[in-house]
């Protein structure tokens, strides 16, 4: 992959939303990537040209969120269905970073799965946890209903619970 346009500086990880884009070819076992994706997962530019393999570009997967994000991209091989997923990053650097990533497995003409796709997009933390925490979730819907019909009792509560949660 070339450097140009792409320098670290460039990759835009630090904001919300960055997009990064990826392919594996499962039978080879070799993931290709851009830079983003590169970033995300502590892989060189080189290896991801070269077509790592998946085993690389997912160790720094969280343990918590590891063994859920392999049975999610497991099922996602065996059904063809689609694959969404948030989880966090630890980069060797020590970021943590809060993904969601998605994607499709497709089949070759036997119906053989071949090829894996989609993209892993950079949330802020906060995003990340709303994804993920039912609580959160709730907290955040209850608190809108409350502050639209003006019961600012309830929105204040609801307001210290978030605060509580440290969202």
């Amino acid at each position: 992959m070339s450097d140009v346009g792409f320098g670290k500086e460039d990759t835009g990880l630090d904001d919300v939303n960055s997009v990064g884009f990826y392919s594996w070819v499962v039978p080879e076992n070799k993931v290709y990537g851009d830079q983003v994706i590169a970033d995300i997962f502590g892989v060189s530019d080189q290896e991801l040209a070269a077509g790592a393999p998946i085993e690389r570009v997912i160790r720094y997967i969280n343990e918590g969120d590891r063994q859920r994000v392999a049975r999610a991209i497991h099922d996602a091989i065996v059904t063809g269905c689609a694959y969404q997923e948030s989880y966090r990053v630890t980069h060797p650097d020590g970021r943590r970073i809060d993904v969601a990533a998605n994607g499709r497995c497709l089949r070759d003409a036997e119906g053989v799965p071949y090829i894996y796709t989609g993209t892993v997009t950079v949330q802020s933390a906060a995003a990340a946890v709303a994804a993920t925490d039912p609580l959160e979730t709730h907290c955040r819907a209850a608190l809108g209903l409350a502050t639209k019909r003006r019961q600012m009792l309830a929105a204040r509560y609801l307001t210290s619970a978030l605060n509580v949660l440290g969202k």
